[in-house]
């Protein structure tokens, strides 16, 4: 009996301790899969390493959960790219880890036990963009947008189709999760940034300054340099219009990678902060509460006009324009196909980006089926905030082939 207590008592002390370093695996240990599942708050660190299995991000298991569990000897890594380790406050070489379920919060990392709160980065997880290599609709480029975490394995939050001609993103790709509303919230906003080697333009970001789009577009209509006829000081100017939103992302790293400027185009403030805001955050409730992992497609279609001042014809706005070189177009329309690839139910969310333009002056070529979807808020016929509807899908891509084809079975109720 006595030596019985002497061992529950060390193995209660063992558990407690943090990190157990006299805890060492070789090849041939073994875990005992009898004990408890790990389940951790993946937002009790930070820097918080990525969550991911092989190139992909792990994820609450659905609709309303927040927490993350793994079976006992369940592996995963934890990455820090641009970064390394930092196991209890002492830094490693490493810029990933393979770690193990052990059970609680306990993990064996670089073969030693620790508690997830003791796990970090060094710094902030980095995000890149690179070409895959492959083509895309209309022309472009495919590119993504995530983490190397290591030479061969990239962790993709987004998929972009460019069009290099032009300098415009045609669409962005990526996947919502059930459990998108229980996303890490209030995380600094970090600076956009145009990656190496994707955009011939030589500085992104100083085209969509209020200074410079104010000359840009108002040279293209005949007005002077400091007018404010059309870029006003309120929100009626262009903003690095979110594709794919900083919301639509899990964790913080991953609405860190949306600022990438292969992930924007120029959308009226408008319009960016009122019906396009309402209808990105109906598609996330629309994923929770159906507990429904969802594929959505984002773009610009056409581009914008405005009447010059003197003749009154209708010109297309540039943010780049270089004698008659155009580039950065500003979109007519912003797009969103939202999917569900298990019911194979889909619907394009339309918004006219130009809040200068009346009903009467739209054309809406597809018939609207927005009164159908119960979940969208959006105040549709409200010229400032973007006029906007909703069309089947097939109908959508009989205009906007740009789109990629998908079999589609109905609407997105």
């Amino acid at each position: 009996m006595l030596l019985l207590l002497t061992v529950l008592l060390s193995s209660v002390a063992t558990s407690f301790a943090t990190p157990v370093l006299d805890l060492r695996l070789d090849n041939t240990a073994s875990v005992d899969l009898t004990a408890v599942a790990c389940e951790i708050n993946p937002f009790a660190t930070t820097p918080a390493p990525l969550l991911v299995r092989n190139s992909n991000f792990v994820y609450p298991s659905g609709a309303g959960r927040s927490t993350i569990t793994f079976a006992a000897g369940e592996t995963i890594d934890f990455a820090c790219p641009g970064g390394r380790l930092v196991l209890d406050g002492a830094s490693t070489t490493l810029q990933v880890a393979t770690a193990s379920c052990v059970s609680g919060t306990r993990f064996i990392v670089n073969n030693a036990r620790y508690l997830w709160n003791q796990v970090r980065c060094s710094a902030n997880p980095v995000s890149s963009s690179r070409y895959t290599g492959k083509a895309c609709e209309a022309g472009g480029r495919e590119a993504e947008i995530g983490f190397a975490i290591t030479n061969t394995r990239f962790a993709r939050t987004m998929l972009i189709c460019f069009d290099v001609t032009r300098q415009t993103t045609i669409y962005s790709y990526y996947d919502l999760i059930p459990a998108i509303n229980q996303q890490i919230t209030g995380t600094p906003r970090p600076s956009w940034t145009q990656g190496s080697g994707m955009f011939t333009l030589n500085n992104v970001n100083t085209l969509y300054t209020t200074a410079t789009q104010r000359v840009t577009i108002n040279g293209l209509l005949g007005l002077s340099s400091t007018s404010t006829t059309v870029i006003q000081n309120n929100n009626y100017f262009l903003s690095r219009g979110h594709l794919t939103a900083r919301s639509d992302f899990f964790y913080a790293a991953q609405q860190n990678s949306t600022f990438h400027f292969l992930n924007a185009l120029p959308q009226w403030q408008t319009f960016n902060g009122f019906n396009w805001d309402q209808a990105e955050k109906d598609v996330q409730d629309y994923a929770e509460r159906n507990n429904a992992q969802l594929q959505v497609w984002t773009g610009g279609f056409n581009v914008t006009t405005l009447p010059h001042s003197r003749t009154g014809v209708e010109t297309e706005l540039y943010l780049s324009v270089s004698g008659s070189q155009r580039l950065l177009p500003v979109p007519d329309l912003f797009w969103k196909v939202v999917y569900n690839p298990t019911t194979k139910r889909g619907v394009a969310l339309i918004g006219v980006n130009n809040p200068y333009k009346t009903a009467n002056q739209i054309n809406r070529f597809c018939d609207d089926r927005s009164d159908l979807l119960t979940w969208l808020n959006w105040r549709k016929n409200d010229q400032a905030r973007g006029i906007s509807w909703a069309c089947t899908v097939p109908a959508f891509r009989r205009i906007v082939n740009s789109f990629p084809n998908v079999e589609i079975s109905g609407l997105l109720f």
